[in-house]
This record gives structure tokens, sequence and C-alpha cells, in this order.
């Protein structure tokens, strides 16, 4: 009997696009952020959602069962990361002049780390899938990991570690039907009227105390790659307890700001629901025009204009973001984004 596979439904296309377009818009300012207290609460605010976001997307279409498929589908990645490393080194010796460096593959390119960290997570998630809690044995690995400094940036080790409740999460969503029960796909006024506000309520802080940038540098925790001591550096027990206490609100704040973003994405399908199947392609392409135009010192110029720059590199993420998800760029790149792997496995009868 053949196959039938179920249709796509929109809401999880809506939600890969819009939340990518902030990876990108998030990217566009990130070097002019502490220009303005506009930049700054905008990248912030971005950052304390997003790519948990992503992450949590990706947890929620991976399966725990080790199969062909699934064994396919991480090689694919493998390669796919393996090719734009190699890329980035010659696209950064003709920007910049930048040789091969001691860190190649090692440490991954820019934007690179986080297909390492969905491979890692894709190849322990059959694991963590058999234990009586994986939420929060995941949760105690994010808080422990950042105890110490030997967990780097080496193959994205701590962001894997960091990210890992989200991904857990997005797999047990789907496995228990919490993200897939009609109350959600359906969500009523109330329901959207209370995850806008959680919304509001948290750009509200950035409101109240626009110079929040010189009172806590949210921006360096946000990022999820650092160890509390590089983050803190206070001594003590009082750096592994406040380390554990910041990193644990930041996680709970990711959660709900997640969730609310996923309840108010529109459900209806849209030309956004079609650049949300591509999200692959603008990840991994934007990453060359954002390095190109910092390093000219494009977005610098236009950073001087504070919160106005602001809004036009927002303007212009907004504009990449679409410009990249367009049918002709998945055609013409997919051979290096999306290569044909099958001549590497045997065939299953």
């Amino acid at each position: 009997m053949k196959h039938i596979a179920k249709p796509r439904i929109a809401l999880w296309d809506n939600a890969r696009f819009l939340i990518m377009a902030l990876v990108v818009i998030a990217h566009m300012i990130t070097t002019t952020r502490m220009d303005s207290s506009f930049g700054y609460a905008v990248y912030a605010y971005i950052y304390l959602f997003h790519m948990p976001a992503m992450i949590l997307l990706s947890g929620f279409f991976s399966k725990a069962e080790l199969n062909v498929n699934g064994v396919k589908a991480t090689v694919g990645l493998l390669v796919t990361w393996v090719t734009f490393e190699v890329i980035w080194v010659f696209y950064r010796l003709l920007i910049d002049g930048q040789a091969l460096s001691w860190s190649f593959l090692v440490v991954p390119a820019w934007t690179l780390w986080f297909l390492v960290t969905l491979i890692t997570m894709r190849i322990l998630l059959p694991f963590i899938a058999v234990l009586k809690h994986p939420l929060v044995v995941s949760i105690a690995i994010a808080l422990l990991a950042g105890l110490t400094p030997s967990i780097g940036r080496e193959f994205s080790a701590m962001r894997t570690l960091s990210f890992l409740p989200f991904f857990v999460f997005g797999w047990l969503a789907r496995e228990r039907g919490w993200l897939t029960g009609e109350r959600f796909l359906q969500p009523s006024r109330l329901l959207k009227t209370g995850a806008w506000a959680l919304l509001a309520a948290i750009a509200a802080v950035f409101v109240f105390i626009p110079d929040v940038r010189h009172v806590f540098r949210i921006d360096v925790w946000v990022t999820w790659r650092d160890d509390y001591a590089t983050l803190l550096d206070l001594g003590g027990w009082a750096e592994p307890l406040t380390g554990i206490g910041i990193r644990a609100g930041f996680i709970a704040i990711a959660f709900i700001m997640t969730l609310a973003v996923l309840v108010i994405i529109p459900r209806r399908t849209s030309f956004i629901t079609v650049w949300g199947t591509r999200t692959l392609y603008l990840y991994l392409l934007h990453g060359f025009v954002v390095y190109a135009l910092r390093h000219y010192g494009v977005i610098d110029v236009i950073g001087t204009f504070g919160a106005a720059g602001t809004l036009l590199l927002i303007a212009m993420g907004a504009a990449l973001s679409a410009l990249l998800s367009m049918a002709w760029v998945q055609k013409l790149t997919r051979p290096i984004i999306e290569p044909n792997i099958e001549w590497m496995f045997r065939k299953v009868p």
C-alpha cells in the first residue's frame, strides 16, 4: 500500500519562518546593540527566546527511534556542516584575508554552531528518551554545565547542553500531545490575549529600565555559550549558586516566551508558510551577507543613527529573510545545502 504523507500544518511552517527572521534581524543588529537603548532592548528581547524556540521546534520534529531515515537526516546535516565550514574558510580568506584557523571544525564557524548542536542532540535523543524523567534530567544538565570552564565553545558543547531542555521539551510535546490538541492549534481569544500580555510585560522591562545594558548584561547570558565563572567572576560559593539561579531564570523566561509566541503565530496558510519550509537555506546563507555588511562598515554606519538606524537594520533583516526564502534561492543552492547522499548508504530491503 502506498504511504500517504500527512498534510503539513501551517502553524509550524509559519513559526519556523517568523522565528528564523528574528534570528536574521538579531544578527543584523548584534554589533550595534550597545549604540542605543533601543538597539540593546531589541537585541536582548529577541535573544531571550529566538534560539530556544528554534531548538524546541527542531525537537518537536525529531524522533527518538534510531532508523534509516533518521540516520540519513543526521548524516545529511553533518555533510552540510562540513561543506559550509569549508565555504566559510574561503569566504573569510576572500573578504578579510583570514587564513585557516587552528580551530577549524573544532569551533564551528559563526552560525554553524546550530548544525553541530542539532546533530549532537539528535544523536543523544534515543538515550535521553529512555529515561524516566528526561526533561528534568536535561534541565539539570543545562544548569550544571555552566559550572565548569572545561565545557566551552568547542563543538558547540556549552550551547548544546544549555539548549538541551528545549529540544527535549519539543520532542516530549509531540510524543505526549502537549502542543497538538485543539486548544493549542486553535487558541481562544483569552489565551491569545494572555500571550500578548506576557510578551508585552517582558518588553515593558526594557521600556521602564532603558539603561538596562548598564545594569545587567542580559546579552552575554542569552548567547548560552559561556560558563558561570566567565560570566560572573565572583569567586567562592556565590559564583556557582548565582550562575545556576540566573540560568534557571533565563530557561524559564525562554520557555514561557516561546510558548506565548507559538500561541500568537498565525494558523492560516500564506506566503510565509512556504517560506517556512526553506528556513535551513535562510539560516545558512544570511550569515554571508551580514558578515560582508559588517566587514565593509555598512552596519556600523547605520548604527550611528541610534534608534532610527536600528529600525533600518530591522527592515534590512526582514527584507533579507524574504529574499533568501525565495524558490530560486533554494533551487540554486540545494546541491550544497541538501546534497544527495543516498550513494553513501547501502540499500535496505
